[in-house]
């Protein structure tokens, strides 16, 4: 074995390698290409180098955050204030755009009697949730001169009246409530009658129209309104639709059930109407 590290042949193998190894290396300089063995270390190498960057890179973003994390936070308050802010400007747009279509609907209404004075918009701060006649307590009382019995309305029609009242509230019964009796007419015919709900209607969220004479011309579809005949409501107001007519039992009369105008369960604002022409309670009733 020592004969051939000495030998001619293995000298001529050392040059060739020589050799095939410039040549190679020229090759990657002039081509830009790796070399067998560079690419074989390359390959084994590659997972490694790879792990290392992806740990270089956490680092890196790792100690941005650090040193960045105070203006982050800041840039992300920054946004959240924005968009609150501008989820502020389009609730107020919205509601000021509501208000001002109610004012202007009541504006008419206020045309059209000008005997009516109205309360300022009253917000419903308040459901009582095993009311099913949907009362509701508003945020004006005595001291927006608001008095017991007064009637509320909307821009649509009658809510309801004031059943009890303090200084700065006032809880309201609902036209659909038993407690809440109005003298009504049909529009197109003229047919009176009076309101007395049950709690059988106020469950189905309707009004009972009763005393009418059973051969009175009354129909499916006639629009009903308050007649101002008690005192204790202005006539004119819309209070709803005749949807059905039922005959009594007793063969003289009949009665008309009436979808109201106003949804007294989705009220959120309501004017009271604190003076008209007419207005007087009947009897003194202790609050």
């Amino acid at each position: 074995m020592k004969e051939f590290f000495h030998s001619v042949k293995f000298k001529i193998l050392i040059c060739l390698a020589a050799l095939l190894l410039g040549l190679m290396a020229y090759a990657a300089v002039t081509l830009g290409t790796e070399t067998p063995p560079e690419q074989i270390f390359g390959t084994l190498l590659y997972p490694f180098t790879s792990a290392a960057n992806a740990v270089a890179d956490g680092v890196s973003g790792f100690i941005d955050t650090m040193v960045n994390a105070n203006a982050y936070k800041a840039e992300n308050e920054a946004l959240k204030s924005q968009l609150t802010e501008l989820y502020k400007h389009t609730k107020d747009y919205n509601t000021i755009s509501e208000e001002n279509a109610q004012l202007r609907e009541m504006l008419g209404l206020k045309e059209k009697n000008p005997d009516f004075i109205f309360s300022e918009s009253c917000d419903v701060k308040e459901r009582n949730a095993n009311d099913i006649c949907g009362g509701f307590t508003i945020g004006s009382g005595k001291s927006s001169g608001i008095s017991l019995y007064d009637p509320v309305v909307t821009s649509v029609g009658l809510a309801g009246r004031v059943a009890s009242i303090a200084n700065n509230y006032a809880r309201v019964e609902t036209i659909i409530s038993p407690n809440v009796n109005v003298g009504v007419y049909s529009i197109r015919s003229k047919v009176t009658g009076v309101i007395e709900n049950t709690i059988e209607s106020a469950q189905d969220g309707m009004c009972i129209m009763g005393g009418i004479l059973k051969d009175a011309d009354l129909a499916v579809g006639d629009v009903i309104f308050t007649s101002g005949k008690s005192g204790l409501f202005p006539d004119d107001i819309m209070v709803g639709t005749v949807v059905e007519i039922i005959d009594d039992a007793n063969g003289l009369s009949k009665r008309a059930i009436v979808k109201p105008a106003v949804d007294v369960f989705k009220i959120t604002s309501a004017f009271v109407i604190t003076d008209f022409d007419g207005k007087g309670v009947p009897f003194e009733i202790e609050e």
